[in-house]
């Protein structure tokens, strides 16, 4: 039997020999194969019985990697998996037993390469074993001996961050100065390297300007970068670094100009969509450097862009449907009696255009399961006018615009079916007079005569053929009737002028979310929101016809707003009382 300081010989021996690897992957594949080289290689570490074997397997499992914290940087230490019930593999560098600790010292006093010593010592300053000073000024010795081992590249880079990091966490000024050098070498010899590789170059640039005061020579390492390297996005990341770094006003400007101009050449140099991303990012940088004149230079460059020029593919469907079942929707109007109860029955049997919320959400779901990789792509939702209007921030906000799409989805195959019902009213019962209409609509406490007659004259228009029409002079009295509701509930919600901020009302969102608060059926509320002013997706007719981005608006869309007109006409004012029956 082989004893505890001849296994100790043999890891050591398997480390050393693992260094000898070009990168750090094939030196931890080559380290585990040689250690596993007698037992299968998925035998779980921890029922492994040989101590020094376990030892060593779990030291070179660990991820140790440079994170940021609160605009500083730190190493972390941490096991390469998390279960969901707290256990980790390897265990918590402070939970590992005293035997494996033991073994990692004794490994110390002999393993040679600087690869395998960075990582036992630095695992013995974070376990704060024996003299922890020591350890970690030893660690960081060996994080520059082991990458002036390997060529300069992302493993390199990756070593010098890490013993930079250990050496400023125990104030070894000395270390860390010869660390930082040796960055400076690095980066330098990167650029004037053949081969570009702006990802090594500006992971070296991060560990130096983390320094609290970054030696002489670092801007004029920045000024070559970006001479050298032509690409928008990492001249971004250069010039961003170089405003960190400036201190007078007129200076941050010219960068500021700088870093909006080179989006600007980028758009120059693409076409379609790309050409609208990179306008975009202009705008965004313009709008982060405060100056207004920057931002109305960028914001017209943006709004220059034509929907024509996007390149954008458009994809058409259709469905169809039977004549008789056409018939059987549609039977409603004519069983009404009258055109009073038809108008009802608009909201009162057909329900919101957009659907059930319950069921959309479950549709929602259930797409999420069965096209899980459709959502693993970012969306942006662009405007009428072809400009960007949204794109989501948050697993949240994706889920709104993913229950917009099935809304929006739900709404245009919905809409038709209104707009034969809709017309239908007027076929059977005749188109009623504007006073008949009125008399109707005044029925309602909060509407007043002038009111009724606008939603009377909506109306007409519409079964006169001018849908368009309709839907212009309807969709403003939604936002009137929404309005009256939340007055008549005693809410305040009107805001006095502030400074040069005239007074004025909340957005129709907002009021919106009010009444549901009061008891407004949330599917409705979906509908109204979804329709007309949902930021997330969905029609939002109400911005888009306002500003004078969709030139023609057909009966279906007309319908659904009037749809929704007739429902919140119905509701009642009193809160926490759903629309009348």
């Amino acid at each position: 039997m082989i004893s505890r300081d001849g296994q100790i010989e043999s890891v050591a021996s398997a480390i050393d020999q693992a260094a000898q690897s070009p990168s750090k992957f094939e030196a931890a594949r080559a380290l585990r194969t040689a250690l596993l080289s007698k037992m299968p290689s998925d035998s779980p570490v921890d029922e492994i019985s040989d101590l020094p074997i376990k030892a060593a397997l779990w030291a070179f499992d660990y991820k140790i990697f440079v994170e940021r914290d609160n605009n500083r940087q730190r190493v972390a230490v941490e096991p390469r998996f998390h279960g969901p019930s707290g256990e980790a593999d390897p265990p918590k560098v402070a939970s590992v037993a005293e035997e494996v600790v033991e073994v990692w010292h004794a490994l110390t006093l002999k393993v040679t390469s600087p690869w395998g010593l960075a990582r036992l010592q630095h695992l013995l300053f974070e376990r704060r074993f024996g003299r922890t000073h020591e350890y970690a000024i030893a660690a960081a010795k060996s994080y520059l001996a082991a990458a002036t081992k390997w060529e300069i590249g992302l493993d390199r880079t990756a070593l010098l961050s890490i013993g930079l990091r250990v050496a400023r966490s125990v104030n070894s000024s000395g270390q860390a100065h010869l660390i930082v050098h040796q960055l400076i070498r690095d980066a330098r010899q990167e650029l004037s390297g053949n081969g570009q590789r702006p990802g090594v170059f500006m992971r070296l640039m991060e560990s130096i300007l983390a320094e609290r005061n970054p030696p002489s020579g670092v801007d004029d390492l920045l000024k070559d970068a970006f001479s050298v390297y032509t690409d928008p996005f990492i001249r971004d990341d250069i010039l961003r670094c170089q405003i960190s770094r400036a201190s007078g006003s007129e200076a941050k400007r010219g960068l500021w100009e700088n870093l909006v101009e080179v989006w600007n050449e980028a758009a120059n140099h693409s076409k379609g969509i790309v050409r609208a991303a990179h306008l975009k990012k202009a705008l965004e940088c313009a709008e982060e450097s405060q100056d207004r004149e920057l931002i109305e230079r960028a914001a017209a460059s943006l709004q220059n862009l034509r929907k024509d020029d996007l390149g954008l593919a458009t994809f058409t469907a259709s469905t169809s449907m039977d004549g008789a079942e056409i018939e059987r929707l549609l039977a409603p109007v004519e069983r009404a009696g009258n055109w009073q109860n038809a108008l009802l029955g608009l909201y009162q049997i057909y329900g919101p255009a957009t659907g059930d919320l319950a069921q959309n959400k479950a549709r929602v779901e259930q797409h999420a399961r069965e096209f899980a990789l459709s959502g693993l792509f970012s969306k942006e939702l662009l405007g009428g006018d072809g400009l960007p209007r949204y794109r989501p921030q948050s697993d949240g906000d994706r889920d709104a615009m993913a229950l917009a799409e099935q809304e929006s989805y739900n709404t245009q195959i919905f809409a038709p079916i209104l707009a034969m019902a809709l017309s239908r009213i007027a076929d059977i019962y005749g188109i009623p007079s504007e006073s008949e209409l009125a008399e109707f609509f005044t029925q309602a406490p909060l509407t007043d005569e002038d009111l009724a007659h606008a939603l009377a004259r909506a109306f007409i228009r519409y079964w006169m053929g001018d849908a368009e029409g309709a839907a212009f002079t309807v969709i403003p009295r939604l936002e009137t009737i929404v309005r009256n509701l939340v007055i008549a509930m005693d809410r305040g919600v009107y805001r006095i002028q502030r400074d040069q901020k005239p007074g004025q009302y909340p957005g129709l969102g907002y009021l919106l979310d009010i009444l549901k608060d009061h008891g407004m059926d949330e599917s409705w509320h979906r509908c109204a929101l979804t329709v007309c002013a949902n930021p997330a997706g969905g029609w939002n007719i109400r911005n888009e016809v306002a500003h004078g981005f969709i030139m023609n608006v057909g009966m279906p869309p007309a319908a659904v707003v009037l749809q929704l007109a007739v429902y919140l006409w119905s509701l009642n004012p009193n809160p926490d009382d759903a629309a009348d029956g």
